[in-house]
């Protein structure tokens, strides 16, 4: 994991960033679009491009795809905020987002729960939302994304069931069940982040 040097990140602090995180199929991709088409006209809240090292023409994000020979250069020229691998890819938030937090906006995006300690040392403002979903309801979405065996599936299951108790999720930690329709998490994440916005600009 590589996080940008912290007395630069520090210095762009003034507004939040809002980290959402949670399992596969929790449906991470889905809200953050359901979100973004809500506050499209709201200046205040930015909305990151994460940089992936995932082929282009994957609908399941919004993201500037990279080789990783692409990535590996921007991490040594500074281009990322934090990165991170996860699954056989790797992961990294701009530095773009800085500007937008230090004019004291608010910065959303799809992140992990392990770059959750370092965030929060580096920005005071961090809020994490972590979004839950019934096993019985997670089991089905994986299973209808066709991308993982039955057995694969169970034990992700096992490890979304021990993240409940996860000691990464702390005070600044919200947690959202997202196994209803999505316009009902949705909205509580465009109340949530409008809220934060509105916060910031008092």
């Amino acid at each position: 994991m590589v996080i940008q040097d912290s007395k630069e990140v520090t210095s762009h602090s003034a507004g939040a960033l809002v980290l959402l995180v949670g399992p596969s199929g929790s449906g991470k991709d889905s809200l953050l679009a359901y979100a973004r088409e809500k506050l499209l006209d709201d200046p205040r809240i930015l909305f990151v491009r994460r940089c992936i090292t995932r082929k282009d023409g994957d609908p399941s994000e919004e993201h500037e795809s990279m080789s990783v020979a692409e990535f590996q250069k921007a991490e040594l020229q500074g281009r990322f905020v934090i990165s991170w691998g996860a699954h056989g890819l790797y992961y990294g938030l701009p530095v773009s987002l800085l500007d937008h937090m230090a004019a004291g906006g608010v910065a959303i995006a799809n992140g992990s729960r392990k770059t959750i300690p370092i965030l929060k040392e580096q920005f005071p403002q961090l809020r994490v939302i972590n979004l839950t979903v019934a096993p019985d309801i997670l089991a089905r979405r994986l299973a209808q994304r066709g991308r993982e065996s039955a057995e694969e599936i169970e034990r992700r299951l096992a490890r979304t069931a021990e993240l409940s108790t996860d000691p990464l999720f702390g005070d600044e930690t919200t947690h959202l069940d997202n196994s209803g329709p999505l316009d009902i998490a949705g909205d509580a994440l465009v109340t949530m982040v409008t809220r934060l916005a509105n916060e910031q600009s008092v």
